[in-house]
């Protein structure tokens, strides 16, 4: 199947639809030395690129999971809607505060086909989900975001180098879709979109990057 294309089905859609995982997400992967550690690293990546969001910015947060960044997004954001593929992560994250003082506003949604009208939030934010997504789908997801963005997306990636890529491959690993940088860049460019900044968002030897995108003139 060539890249851009559609796919109907892959666990991502499928795997956080259950009311015990949404409740563990958080607990599960950073518990201990090596997941508050993978915390501290992600924190303070994504919060360098964060805080290039003007103030007072909307924000779409996709997926917004257990809202676990919506501490951090609202910093730089006066209104976050937060959308989730999984009805049970949605109601998870409904009991938050945030959702509760009005600052977010959660809705069930496909990443795939966003229910936003072009140019509805000035900034997309999204973390951890493109790698767990097959080529095709990033493809279409990135031009999603940069349809409903004004100003521009925030979103991980795995990138690997030439080296890694030769790992990657012996590993074998199940639904693992990296991309080589210079494939990142040409994306970006047929989703409307440039790169300014990218950081590592994991360990020192993991791929996953935050990358912060500036939307192109039309």
């Amino acid at each position: 199947m060539a890249r851009g294309s559609s796919i109907a089905e892959y666990s991502a859609r499928t795997a956080y639809r259950d009311s015990e995982v949404a409740a563990g997400y958080e607990r599960v992967r950073f518990s201990g030395l090596l997941g508050r550690y993978r915390w501290r690293r992600e924190q303070a990546a994504v919060g360098e690129l964060v805080g290039a969001i003007p103030s007072g910015s909307t924000v779409l947060d996709c997926p917004c999971g257990t809202g676990r960044w919506w501490n951090l997004l609202l910093t730089r954001a006066k209104h976050i809607t937060a959308m989730d593929i999984s009805n049970e992560m949605v109601a998870f994250a409904s009991k938050r505060p945030e959702v509760v003082a009005g600052s977010v506003e959660l809705i069930v949604g496909d990443a795939e086909a966003i229910p936003l009208a072009n140019d509805s939030v000035d900034y997309v934010f999204s973390h951890a989900l493109t790698k767990h997504l097959p080529w095709p789908v990033q493809y279409n997801v990135l031009a999603e975001f940069a349809r409903v963005a004004r100003h521009g997306v925030i979103c991980s990636f795995s990138v690997i180098t030439p080296l890694k890529y030769r790992i990657w491959r012996r590993q074998r690993l199940v639904e693992s879709f990296p991309f080589m940088e210079e494939e990142l860049y040409w994306m970006a460019g047929q989703a409307g979109l440039r790169v300014i900044k990218m950081r590592n968002c994991t360990t020192p030897v993991g791929v996953e990057r935050t990358v912060l995108f500036e939307k192109l003139p039309a």
